[in-house]
C-alpha cells in the first residue's frame, strides 16, 4: 500500500512540474508579444511625427555675415588720460583700415570723429600741438581726394574744454560743449551761439533729424532743447544716461548706466514712450557708444566690454537688430580691434579711396 502511495505522489509531482513549465512558457510568450506591440506602437508614432520615416531634423540656416558699405570712423587709445589716441577709418567694402591722423601736425589725440552729411568733412575733439598745455578743442578736417587734410582748430587754443562736436543735418553748423555750455557755430568756427548759459552743465549735444533741436545730457539724464524749451526725456530704470545719438524724427539711441553698474544701450522716443533696451545689454559688461548704420533699421555699431573677446577692454561690434546677433567686428573685417580701447564709432555713406 505504501509503495502505491509513493508512486502516486511521484506522478502528481511530475504533472505539477509539467504545468509549471507550460505556465512559464505562456508567460514568456505574452511578455514577448507585449514588447513587440510596444515597439511597433513607438515606431508608428515616430513615423507619424516626421515628414518621412528616418528623415533627419531640419538644421537651422546659418546667417550670412553683414554686407555693409560706406566708412566707419573710430578712435583707439590706452586711456582717456594718456592723450595717446589715434583716429581710424575702415572702408566697409574693401576692408581697408587707415590711420587718419598718421601725418597730421596740428592736433594731438583726436577722438570722437563725426562726418558731415556730404562726407567731405569730419569734426572731432583733440588737443592743439601749439598749446603748451593739453586742452580739448574742436577741429575740422577736409577730404582732399587723396587724404584727410591737416585739421583746423575752430575753437582755440582758448584755455577751455571744447568737446563733443557734431554736425547739423545740413552740414552748415557744428554743435559742441564749451565749458559745460551748449554752443553752435558754423563750419568755419564763426557765429558762435551759446544756448545754456547759467544752466547746469550740459554735454554731448546731437541734432534732431530736422536740425531744429538738440538732444543732450545733463545731470545724468537726456534732454531735448527745441524752440527755446528744454524737455526731459523719459529715462529707464538705472543710474544715469549719456551719449544720445539722433536717428530719425521719432527715435534716438542713448547709453544708460544700469543698476548693475554696467552700461546698456536703449532706444529713446521723442514722444515720451518708454525706452526700449537693446537685446545685447548685459549685467556683466558694458555696451555703449552706439551709432546707426544708415537709418538704424537693421544694424548699429557699438563698443562692448564683452569679456569673451580677448583683446582691449572695449571693442567694436556690429549688432544685427533683426536677427538679434552681435558680431565682433573682427569676424567680418579681420583684425580691427586691438589690445587698446576702440571707441566712438560713427558712420558715413561716403567712401574715401584716393583718386588715381
Amino acid at each position: 500500500m505504501l509503495g502505491y502511495l509513493t508512486e502516486f505522489v511521484t506522478q502528481v509531482n511530475k504533472i505539477a512540474d509539467i504545468l509549471e513549465s507550460v505556465s512559464k512558457m505562456l508567460y514568456i510568450k505574452s511578455r514577448i508579444a507585449l514588447s513587440v506591440t510596444a515597439a511597433a506602437l513607438a515606431l508608428a508614432l515616430s513615423a507619424s511625427a516626421s515628414p518621412s520615416f528616418g528623415a533627419s531634423k531640419p538644421v537651422a540656416k546659418k546667417l550670412a555675415l553683414p554686407q555693409l558699405t560706406g566708412t566707419l570712423f573710430y578712435h583707439r587709445y590706452s586711456s582717456y588720460q594718456k592723450w595717446d589716441a589715434t583716429l581710424w577709418s575702415l572702408d566697409l567694402v574693401s576692408k581697408k583700415l587707415t590711420q587718419i591722423n598718421k601725418n597730421w601736425t596740428t592736433v594731438l589725440s583726436p577722438i570722437n570723429a563725426h562726418p558731415s552729411p556730404d562726407g567731405q568733412y569730419i569734426t572731432f575733439m583733440g588737443s592743439p600741438t601749439v598749446s603748451a598745455t593739453k586742452e580739448w578743442d574742436v577741429f575740422v578736417s577736409h577730404w582732399d581726394g587723396t587724404q584727410w587734410a591737416d585739421p583746423i582748430d575752430l575753437t582755440g587754443p582758448n584755455g577751455k574744454r571744447d568737446e563733443d562736436p557734431k554736425f547739423s543735418p545740413d552740414g552748415v553748423h557744428i554743435a559742441y560743449k564749451e565749458d559745460g555750455v551748449l554752443t553752435t557755430m558754423t563750419l568755419t568756427g564763426a557765429d558762435k551761439t551759446y544756448l545754456t548759459v547759467g544752466l547746469p552743465e550740459s554735454s554731448m549735444p546731437y541734432y534732431t533729424a530736422d536740425g531744429l533741436g538738440l538732444i543732450f545730457e545733463r545731470s545724468g539724464q537726456i534732454y531735448l532743447l527745441k524752440d527755446g524749451v528744454t524737455t526731459q526725456m523719459v529715462n529707464p530704470p538705472g543710474i544715469s544716461s549719456y551719449y544720445p545719438i539722433g536717428v530719425d524724427a521719432k527715435r534716438f539711441l542713448f547709453t544708460r548706466v544700469q543698476f548693475s553698474q554696467h552700461d546698456g544701450i536703449y532706444w529713446g522716443y521723442y514722444n515720451g514712450a518708454k525706452p526700449q533696451p537693446l537685446f545685447f545689454n548685459s549685467r556683466q559688461f558694458d555696451s555703449s557708444d552706439s551709432y546707426p548704420y544708415q537709418n538704424g533699421a537693421r544694424y548699429i555699431f557699438l563698443t562692448s566690454g564683452d569679456y569673451t573677446i580677448f583683446k582691449g577692454g572695449y571693442n567694436l561690434m556690429v549688432a544685427d537688430l533683426l536677427h538679434k546677433k552681435n558680431y565682433n567686428i573682427d569676424t567680418i573685417y579681420g583684425n580691427v580691434n586691438s589690445d587698446l580701447q576702440e571707441l566712438g564709432p560713427s558712420w558715413s555713406a561716403s567712401r574715401y579711396l584716393p583718386t588715381p
